[in-house]
């Protein structure tokens, strides 16, 4: 193989990974104060699809707070998630999370949630999930190592919708019955 080749190859390979990570901003794209608590607390199931059917994950206790969430993974020694929702009509919820004691520069991130009857539905896109959308210009993120950044919360709505629209969900959480 010419060398030239190889380096496009060897570019196209690492272009891949670097854009494997999530969605996120720099500033906050969401009011905390607007945030809605439409998910009730308890314990939940994460499932994840396996040649289309549903397939346990893991299990943990999502607890509520004034408007924030917190979701802790059972067995997990680590810290638990936290995050708020927020409603963007037709049962579309968009997950706004940062470290618990963030630094300046700690980034916000962004996740997709849709209510159904089973529980939620939940779309995590990679950024190179969003790169093989083929987005309009005008919806396209800002890539910084690896990760896409978007700058206001328009586009990222209209970005999720449609990635809601032609893709499948990465997870889904359902209530798990006493």
């Amino acid at each position: 193989m010419p060398i030239r080749r190889r380096a496009f190859a060897a570019f196209v390979l690492v272009l891949g990974f670097s854009l494997s990570a999530c969605l996120q901003s720099h500033v906050p794209l969401f009011d905390e104060a607007k945030a809605v608590t439409p998910a009730p607390a308890g314990r939940y199931e994460e499932q994840e699809s396996k040649l289309g059917q549903w397939s346990v994950k893991q299990q943990g206790t999502l607890t509520v707070e004034n408007r924030s969430y917190s979701w802790k993974i059972d067995g997990d020694k680590g810290g638990a998630e936290f995050f708020t929702l927020q409603d963007i009509g037709g049962g579309f919820y968009v997950a706004a999370a940062r470290k618990k004691n963030p630094s300046p520069k700690d980034p916000y991130t962004y996740a997709l949630l849709e209510k159904v009857k089973e529980g939620y539905l939940a779309y995590m896109p990679t950024c190179s999930n969003l790169m093989r959308l083929r987005l309009p210009k005008e919806n396209m993120p800002e890539i910084e190592d690896g990760d896409c950044f978007f700058k206001d919360r328009d586009t990222l709505v209209r970005v999720f919708r449609h990635y809601a629209e032609v893709m499948n969900p990465s997870a889904r959480y359902v209530p798990i019955k006493p």
